[in-house]
């Protein structure tokens, strides 16, 4: 199959991209060990608690910790299973406050950061969906987009930008964007 010299630059240069991405981002986002082992904690302005139905929805800047994990929201829904185990949370912000979500990954010196309008985090499939303004960032490194999904225990990320009926970019502001720093070098 023949590619033109623009065709095939654009492919290399998206394969490339890809792989420093996955490869040089922090994106192993796995959580140390003990943080599941830790209770989890909430603050909220209220509470509706509906055990039967395994929901919980907490209102009015709502904060949740677990160990070195931190959930900042306006609302946020817990969803359990028969066990009462945790397997959904969804962090709801606003416009001028977004959700934001900090946890410290195994073997890392610094936090990882996020935030977005809205985040999914599936406990159980270790994988966080921020959707709408999507930010993250690790020591100095970055990562924004409409959509950001992070895949912590396959280590990979996919990321979307806003897009028109047509399916082109809305804007240079809605394109996905990275920004890495130098690695440094031992003297």
């Amino acid at each position: 199959m023949k590619f033109g010299y623009f065709s095939m630059t654009k492919v290399v240069l998206s394969y490339s991209l890809l792989l420093f991405i996955l490869f040089c981002l922090p994106v192993n986002l796995m959580a140390l060990s003990s943080d599941r082992d830790q209770p989890i904690n909430l603050e909220a302005d209220t509470a509706d608690i509906d055990d039967l139905k395994g929901i919980s929805i907490y209102t009015g800047n709502v904060i949740l910790t677990q160990g070195s994990l931190v959930i900042k929201s306006n609302k946020l829904t817990l969803y359990s299973d028969k066990n009462h185990e945790l397997e959904k949370a969804i962090a709801a912000g606003t416009e001028s406050k977004l959700a934001t979500f900090k946890q410290r990954p195994e073997g890392k010196d610094t936090d990882f950061h996020a935030r977005a309008k809205t985040m999914i985090y599936y406990l159980n499939q270790d994988k966080i969906h921020l959707l709408k303004n999507a930010y993250v960032w690790q020591a100095g490194d970055t990562f924004s987009g409409d959509k950001i999904i992070y895949d912590t225990k396959n280590e990979t990320v996919v990321a979307s930008s806003k897009k028109d009926k047509e399916g082109k970019p809305v804007s240079s502001g809605g394109r996905v964007k990275v920004t890495i720093q130098p690695k440094k070098k031992n003297k």
